[in-house]
């Protein structure tokens, strides 16, 4: 007889009748329907971008077209979206907890972790320069401890999947990188789509066209094409039915074309990962037929690169000087210094304008790396007067200002140091920063025993892209839009029971 509550009725009672299998799909689901609203929100946010005071006068002026404007504004909040999928999160991970869905001895190292994480994010938030900052996130960034919880809620369900739920959500979270691809594509062309980087303005570059996707910023879009790629680069050459092994290769082409087109460290960075990922697991033994796949990703990055290098002539690049405006000449360039300023002050409201006469600007933006030095220097001061606790999580600006508490009116300070090792101490301290640190190892150790238990593809896979993102995080930035696939890898490498059957050895 089902189980019920109060003498209730069974349907009302769903959650104790639940059985583990049906509560692991719905678990995957929301991780699908949380990328929808995210890539839904953020595609709104970049066609919308132009009439953003529109709105909010229509708003003003009330009436239908009042509530139709509400309606837009709300549902291009991408921080708003993104709690909706995560309230979702946090309900199926306490289903699955109250159904003790987790063995004790392997969930309990994993949770006192992130318990710890949370516990101290939300104590550095409450002594923070900004308390509502720290725990709701500064507009435009959402980075604060409630996005921390989410993170941690879609840990947690996605840490109790099986191996056919794993696979299944390697190919959402694919496509989920496809799509944003498709939307980088129209970016990269000179047809006029709103978009934040078709003009360098720090630089006074126009035409320029680089592509963020649905990401938000170019280093975000690159952080997630590794984490993808890798993913798609593993179930390319080691995935047992053929017509996974083509849609992970085209799909791991198009992300290293894509790769290289972001024009920054980021980028670079990705793409030589990706390229000996894929090296590396060619010469490993169960590869299938790996010279034809690993071909047409290296060709489609050397393609990316070749356009690259050609697009100033393709779209007219200038340089808007004193005189007459000075068109680009071919070649491949890093706009890892616009990247910053652009994103953060331009767009966002979120860091001060780049200045060359500031005392404080000892860096030059025209050269790209050396904008790098400069911010982590800042980071590390900060983590030097804030240690334990950090400046709270999306206070790290505070720590900066030096002629105003307006912080666009404090030249060459930045909201993000894009190292975001170097951000987490900052924000919530060197003890979060370990906490943070050691869970990751725990997640990857234990993805790479059930990979040896099971040899699973999607094991291995979810484990290099995990792997992917904590390797470009030494020069990118965690934004919404991205870091929550992450963490659901990060919980993939942890799922699977103990006593899961291993992969078939399938012919191709």
């Amino acid at each position: 007889m089902a189980k019920t509550l109060f003498h209730s009725s069974e349907r009302s009672n769903f959650i104790l009748n639940l059985k583990p299998e049906r509560l692991r799909q719905l678990s995957c689901r929301v991780c699908m329907l949380s990328m929808i609203l995210l890539g839904g929100s953020m595609l709104l946010t970049e066609l919308t971008q132009d009439v953003y005071g529109g709105l909010s006068d229509a708003i003003s002026n009330g009436g239908a077209g009042g509530m139709l404007a509400y309606l837009v504004l709300l549902l291009r909040s991408v921080s708003s979206m993104f709690a909706v999928g995560g309230v979702l999160a946090l309900i199926f991970a306490f289903i699955a907890l109250i159904k003790k869905q987790f063995d004790p001895k392997r969930a309990v190292l994993p949770a006192a972790l992130l318990c710890g994480i949370l516990i101290l994010g939300y104590i550095s938030a409450l002594l923070s320069f900004d308390t509502t900052a720290a725990l709701i996130g500064m507009e435009g960034r959402g980075q604060g401890v409630l996005a921390l919880l989410f993170y941690g809620a879609f840990f947690v369900i996605c840490s109790q999947l099986h191996r056919r739920e794993a696979e299944k959500l390697a190919a959402w979270i694919t496509g989920y990188g496809l799509v944003q691809c498709g939307f980088a594509l129209l970016q990269i062309l000179p047809i006029g789509l709103p978009s934040s980087y078709d003009h360098m303005f720090p630089q006074l570059l126009v035409d320029v066209y680089l592509p963020s996707g649905l990401a938000g910023n170019p280093a975000s879009f690159a952080m997630l094409l590794t984490m993808l790629g890798t993913v798609a680069v593993c179930m390319a050459l080691h995935s047992m039915e053929k017509k996974l092994r083509l849609y992970y290769t085209l799909s791991a082409a198009v992300f290293l074309f894509f790769l290289v087109h972001t024009q920054c460290l980021a980028g670079l960075v990705g793409a030589g990962a990706m390229l000996l990922t894929g090296l590396v697991l060619a010469l490993r033994k169960g590869a299938y037929k790996p010279v034809k796949p690993l071909a047409v990703i290296a060709l489609c990055g050397v393609l990316g690169f070749w356009l690259t290098a050609l697009s100033p002539l393709i779209n007219g690049s200038k340089y808007l000087s004193s005189g007459e405006d000075t068109p680009l000449s071919a070649g491949y360039y890093l706009y890892d210094g616009s990247i910053v300023f652009l994103d953060g002050s331009y767009r966002n409201d979120v860091c001060g304008q780049y200045s060359r006469q500031d005392a404080q600007g000892k860096f030059d933006l025209e050269q790209p790396l050396s904008i790098y030095p400069y911010m982590w220097k800042q980071a590390v001061e900060t983590i030097r007067k804030y240690p334990l606790l950090g400046t709270g999580a999306d206070n790290y600006i505070y720590a900066q200002l030096r002629t105003s508490y307006t912080i666009v009116q404090n030249a060459n300070i930045v909201d993000n140091p894009y190292n975001d090792y170097l951000y987490q101490a900052a924000t919530r301290g060197i003890p979060a920063l370990v906490l943070y640190l050691a869970l990751a190892a725990v997640a990857l150790c234990r993805g790479a025993k059930a990979y040896r238990r099971g040899k699973a593809p999607v094991r291995l896979a979810v484990l290099l892209g995990a792997g992917g993102y904590l390797l470009t995080a030494v020069c990118g930035i965690s934004a919404i839009s991205v870091t929550p696939l992450f963490w659901m890898l990060l919980g993939l490498c942890c799922g699977g029971a103990p006593e899961e059957e291993p992969a078939s050895a399938a012919k191709p």
